[in-house]
């Protein structure tokens, strides 16, 4: 949006948030700047149009008046006016409880669009004054990272009501196909982010894994659809529960190893080959179990059911495949940063729409401040400040501008009296908050579940209309481990107490024990970790909740303290012994560049992308590259890529002849 652009509008909407009565068309013609300087009456009809339909999509209330007309559109008769009171946010006021629980809901979002609109949408309420100082510490902090690129369009869509098309690979399928959706909801289940909705070339209902997505999501912007009144997003997601039937699958696993689901078998009926145990392991979703049975490369086989046994075959082939393939031609050099998309065309209107009550309200804070505030730099803010500075009310003489002052490097904001309060919650501001608060529902450890009711039930009435769009959105957070194990764990990091663990780790297929510091817990997506320092690493370490098979009270008071500040932005801890790796990604885990926070990435002509990532220690990656079944690739370094090929084929060797564990026993 041109500055004019953003200042004609911004005339306008205080034009008609100033009157009662309503502005005729010929007066806004004569007194709105821009609309002045039209060439022609037919210019000014289709600018007007395109304005009004700017303000309404973003959640401003035209109406239209009429008088004496037939009609709503009769120009003798319209006029046009924004009540204040569907325009403002309504008077609010918050417990310390229920400010506690609003800032953690604020929180939740991480690397998603709905991160910003939930810090927005607090500031509106921080801006009024209804915020009590939130000293109350919870002990959990949770986070949301949608890290499926389809996430963000498909959002949108589903709060816009924009029909929308990707290349899309089923379970069981080897083939993309094209879809076609009305996108009803999107909701989490598992770890795992799903569409909903009206699948149109095949006319029924249909639920689509995001991570299933193969393409660039594309939206179609010309025709809205209303989703049938009796949709229900969360008796959609329950069904994945009844999806698939109950099986138990039969394994040969090599003894001492794949520890991470022995818990959760039971020895197998008859004998076992030579250097084998059989087992038996009951489970719900064949490609679920596949990934996992197939990271275990040759420490496990699949004997029965076939379909399980195939989906792990599928699994190793795809990492043979993929590096039978020639090395494509990359360059970090010459590849260009990615170009900032360009913000919608509202994007600056509402900021201005945000900043003058902010301003209003915190009078002389500095430039910098203000600016780190908003997420934009100094001369972006200082150019939205001299556009408020020309901007008031109709006649436009001095004393109708907005007077904007920052000369000594802190901003005073006079004669604002229109647009001295906050607008209203936009969609994505409310759908933020209400989505986060039923999100902390499932919490554990958030015992106030007042406070946190009660907050919802303020937010949504002070969301309006916009809250509606939070009933198509749903994130699911269980507590994803045992409560008993949880409890420990906080009681420890609470009363400042050392614990001994048993845990876990993968990579190295090995229980260890070690005692450490703990300090405090967070969730990423569906999965809980304990912050500590452990005293075998000499360092900070993030332990798994699922992967603590014991932890015990040590006998003495932690040796190390937290530093302070947030909680842990990533689970990656950086050493000095860390590795590049150079990785391809198919277009299905492109996400796994900015989930493992690539140090360079290019993305290729045929869509995938070469990334270069820093790890700690390259054991894990054959297992890795095992469970994506080849769509990440290890490149660089050649002995990690020969390896992951390797764990591959010897694990593909035992399924010799299509019979599970036949090339085993002699493994």
């Amino acid at each position: 949006m041109s500055a004019s652009r953003t200042e004609r509008l911004l005339n306008l909407l205080i034009a008609l948030l100033e009157t009662r009565q309503g502005r005729s068309r010929e007066f806004l013609r004569e007194n709105i700047p821009g609309y002045r300087e039209s060439p022609s009456q037919e210019a000014f009809e289709r600018m007007f149009e395109r304005d009004k339909t700017d303000l309404r999509t973003m959640g401003i209330p035209v109406e239209t008046v009429t008088e004496g007309g037939l009609f709503e559109d009769d120009l003798a008769t319209a006029r046009y006016r924004i009540p204040k009171e569907a325009y403002r946010l309504p008077e609010l006021r918050f417990t310390p409880e229920e400010a506690a629980v609003l800032s953690l809901a604020s929180r939740l979002w991480q690397q998603a669009s709905l991160g910003s609109a939930a810090a927005r949408a607090l500031r509106k309420l921080e801006t009024k004054g209804v915020l009590p100082e939130a000293d109350i510490v919870l002990g959990v902090e949770p986070r949301i990272r949608p890290g499926e690129p389809a996430f963000e369009p498909l959002l949108a869509a589903v709060t816009g009501h924009r029909e929308v098309t990707f290349g899309y690979l089923a379970a069981r399928s080897t083939e993309e196909q094209q879809r076609r959706v009305q996108p009803w909801g999107l909701g989490s289940r598992y770890g795992q982010w799903y569409l909903v909705g009206l699948d149109l070339d095949r006319h029924a209902r249909r639920m689509f894994r995001l991570s299933r997505i193969t393409t660039a999501v594309g939206t179609d912007q010309r025709r809205t659809f209303e989703p049938p009144a009796d949709f229900d997003l969360k008796a959609s997601l329950a069904e994945l529960d009844s999806l698939a039937e109950p099986a138990t699958a039969r394994l040969l696993l090599k003894p001492g190893t794949v520890q991470l689901l022995r818990d959760s078998t039971r020895p197998a009926p008859g004998p076992a080959p030579a250097g084998w145990d059989a087992v038996e392991l009951d489970f719900a979703d064949t490609e679920v179990l596949a990934d996992e049975l197939a990271a275990h490369g040759p420490h496990a086989v699949v004997l029965e059911p076939a379909d399980l046994a195939a989906a792990v075959r599928r699994r190793l082939q795809g990492v043979l495949d993929a590096a039978a393939r020639p090395v494509p031609a990359y360059s970090f050099e010459e590849s260009k940063p990615a170009a900032r998309p360009r913000p919608a065309p509202e994007d600056r209107l509402r900021r201005l729409l945000d900043l003058v009550p902010y301003l209003v309200h915190n009078p002389g804070r500095s430039v910098d401040d203000v600016a780190r505030e908003f997420g934009v730099s100094r001369s972006q803010l200082e150019k939205d400040l001299e556009l408020v500075f020309v901007s008031g009310l109709p006649g436009y003489m001095p004393d109708q501008l907005m007077d904007a002052r920052w000369d000594d490097g802190y901003i005073y904001l006079d004669n604002a009296d229109e647009l001295s309060e906050p607008v209203r919650f936009s969609v994505d501001e409310a759908c933020a908050l209400l989505v986060g608060l039923q999100a902390l529902a499932g919490v554990p450890r958030l015992t106030d579940r007042t406070a946190l009711e009660s907050a919802t039930a303020k937010i949504s009435l002070a969301a309006g209309e916009a809250g509606t769009a939070a009933s198509a959105v749903q994130a699911g957070l269980g507590p994803g481990t045992d409560p008993e194990l949880l409890e420990t764990l906080h009681r420890a990091a609470a009363d400042g107490q050392q614990l001994q663990l048993r845990y876990l780790v993968p990579h190295r297929d090995e229980i260890t024990d070690r005692v450490v510091d703990p300090w405090r817990l967070f969730s990423v997506n569906d999965a809980w970790y304990l912050e500590a320092w452990c005293h075998s690493a000499e360092a900070v370490r993030n332990f798994r909740l699922d992967r603590i098979k014991e932890a015990v009270p040590a006998g003495a008071k932690i040796a190390r303290k937290p530093d302070g500040g947030s909680f842990p932005a990533s689970l990656f801890t950086p050493g000095a012994d860390d590795v590049e790796v150079t990785v391809q990604l198919d277009r299905r885990f492109l996400f796994v560049a900015g989930q493992y926070e690539a140090v360079r990435s290019t993305v290729l002509q045929d869509g995938t992308a070469v990334a270069v990532l820093r790890v700690g220690s390259t054991s894990w990656l054959p297992q890795f590259v095992a469970r994506t079944g080849g769509g990440v690739r290890v490149l660089e370094p050649r002995a990690v890529a020969d390896a992951s090929a390797e764990w591959a084929a010897q694990a593909l060797s035992l399924y010799a002849g299509g019979n599970p564990g036949a090339g085993g026993q002699g493994h």
